[in-house]
């Protein structure tokens, strides 16, 4: 015993003399850890001003992980509480490994009932706190979907984005991950805050030393017409189909709406979504992830005869009265392309009006391979648009890419520029492409760069307008533009697109009926410009194994367009209406 204490005496004696200056220098060593607070993303307006994406406060849990770890069973008790899975929170918890000791957010959206049991026993649920961060909220989660995207904690890759982009701070709890948040992240997610908490030793957190607020982010105003976007998403989704709409305004590239049906709702990504769950939705035979706009080039059918028209144009080989003679098809050695009718000796207008593929084809034949690629290249076809949230598909055109990548051996046949001269075989185009083209007709060869966003209004107020950028242009003849146009309006009028028409408007477009396997129903496709003179839209639908263009896509695109300008009428009505009856009349004087 005697032993025992002698040893006990002399430890303690070591440890209280020898090395007291030494422990207690240690024992005063504190650092500093950094909590970050999220900044209120910034929010995001449709063309008349109507906020789309929004930021309202939500409960989060919080939990100091340190302390769960001690107590596992705490975990399932809280997972129970909020009705969520406990690998998700447990997931989350692992995330701030840095600082065990301080606060980390492990669910966003706790309701009323699970945040006031948590709050009302804190004896419970030790190291767990209730709190509220600005989170962003979208006041229609299926209609935008595929332009806004969606935000969610970020991964390497995102580290690696922001990194590339010379980006030193740190990196928001929430990223975007698609579409515009993710296109104007820099905008969107303001500069978070930042509070200093002074720690001992141990990592235990004794005071805060500095606080720096979270600065909003800037605001974005978009070109969508939100009523226009809302009545695509509900037309292309009554059928069922795979189906998209693109409209934009000839004069500036602007976007008035964008729609990829199957849609998919954003609100499944707030707080963040398994492995599992994120897999199963790309995974889904509707693909509803897929932005069908942009990233899928399908075969236009006859849509794409407008391009022919303006490659034979630009070739110097169109002549509107020269006749060609359609018997029910056009033959080329023991191949025929079959017409939709006999239309004997025809000439461009009615051609045009009927959509006869033995005038286009014969057309095709005449301007040749080489001169067709060059003109749809003109015209924007075959390569990516440009259009800011990316992930677009450039297409196919009857070009040597297309060539080594479709055949081997390598080797071009007659029949090649043929079926191409009306949209089928070689040549693959998206919604947003074939938009595009409507709109040069409607400039008579101007196109702007399409764009999503008009303005960006930045955190000190100043409002920044996305100045229009001319993309492509092709020259010819007004004559041309006159017969190209009057024949687009007799498609409508009275040829394959009649169940387009709008009472008092006269405007024009093109059907098309794009063959895509043997033994399936054809790709509905339709193009358009209204009104004739001077339009002020342009759009491009396309429902996909759907029948004929005039029988499908036709009437939803007269549906679109009707909404539009009765929208733009109204405008103008009302703005006229604001004048003052007085400033009309003449001076008393």
């Amino acid at each position: 015993m005697g032993l025992l204490i002698a040893t006990l005496f002399a430890r303690l004696w070591y440890l209280q003399v020898v090395k007291a200056t030494e422990l207690q220098e240690r024992a005063s060593q504190t650092s500093e850890a950094q909590t970050i607070s999220l900044a209120p993303r910034g929010l995001i307006f449709d063309r008349d001003g109507r906020l789309i994406a929004g930021v309202r406060p939500k409960v989060v849990v919080k939990v100091v992980p340190a302390q769960l770890e001690k107590n596992p069973a705490l975990l399932d008790r809280l997972a129970a509480v909020l009705k969520a899975d406990k690998k998700k929170l447990l997931r989350k918890m692992n995330e701030n490994r840095a600082n065990r000791n301080l606060p980390t957010v492990i669910f966003v959206g706790a309701d009323l009932s699970a945040s006031g049991r948590i709050a009302e026993a804190p004896e419970d649920f030790p190291g767990v706190e209730i709190d509220t961060l600005p989170m962003r909220y979208y006041r229609d989660g299926t209609s935008f979907s595929h332009v806004l995207g969606y935000v969610w904690t970020p991964d390497p890759r995102d580290e690696g984005r922001f990194r590339e982009r010379g980006f030193t701070g740190p990196i928001p709890a929430y990223v975007g991950k698609q579409g515009i948040e993710k296109a104007y992240e820099t905008d969107l997610m303001g500069t978070a805050g930042i509070q200093w908490t002074e720690i001992d030793a141990k990592g235990r957190p004794l005071r805060v030393v500095e606080r720096d607020a979270a600065i909003p982010g800037g605001q974005l105003f978009l070109s969508l017409d939100a009523d226009l976007q809302k009545a695509a998403t509900h037309l292309l989704g009554a059928g069922g189909y795979k189906a998209s709409a693109v409209a934009l305004d000839p004069s500036t590239g602007e976007i008035l709406c964008m729609v990829s049906s199957p849609t998919f709702d954003q609100t499944i990504f707030e707080g963040g979504i398994t492995q599992s769950e994120w897999d199963s939705l790309n995974s889904a035979e509707r693909t509803p992830m897929l932005n069908r706009a942009i990233q899928t080039a399908l075969a236009p059918g006859s849509t794409f005869k407008i391009v022919t028209a303006i490659a034979a144009a630009q070739a110097g080989k169109w002549d509107p009265n020269r006749p060609t003679f359609c018997d029910g098809g056009f033959h080329m050695g023991r191949k025929t392309f079959k017409c939709l009718g006999r239309h004997g000796a025809i000439t461009f207008e009615r051609a045009m009006e009927k959509s006869c593929n033995t005038y286009f084809c014969a057309l095709g034949k005449y301007v040749g391979r080489e001169s067709l690629v060059e003109t749809s290249a003109m015209l924007g076809l075959g390569e990516k648009s440009g259009l800011e949230i990316g992930g677009e598909q450039p297409g196919d055109l009857p070009n040597e890419r297309w060539l080594n990548r479709a055949r081997k051996p390598a080797v071009w046949y007659g029949g090649d520029v043929v079926n191409a001269a009306i949209g089928q075989g070689a040549v693959a185009a998206t919604p947003l492409q074939m938009a595009t083209v409507a709109a040069m007709v409607g400039t008579r060869g101007v196109a702007y760069v399409p764009h999503l966003v008009h303005a960006v209004k930045t955190s000190d107020g100043t409002m920044q307008k996305v100045i229009p950028r001319e993309s492509h242009r092709i020259q010819l003849p007004d004559s041309f533009w006159d017969a190209l146009t009057e024949s687009l309006g007799k498609v409508v009028e009275s040829g394959t697109a009649q169940r387009a028409k709008i009472p008092g408007v006269a405007w024009g477009g093109k059907t098309g009926s794009a063959e895509h396997a043997k033994g399936t129903v054809t790709h509905s496709w339709f193009v358009g410009m209204a009104p004739l003179v001077n339009p002020k839209i342009a759009i491009c639908v396309r429902v996909e194994s759907s029948g004929h263009g005039g029988d499908v896509a036709a009437p939803i695109a007269r549906d679109l367009v009707k909404i539009y300008l009765d929208k733009i009428a109204r405008k103008a009505a009302a703005s006229s209406a604001a004048v003052s009856p007085s400033a009309a009349l003449p001076s008393a004087r």
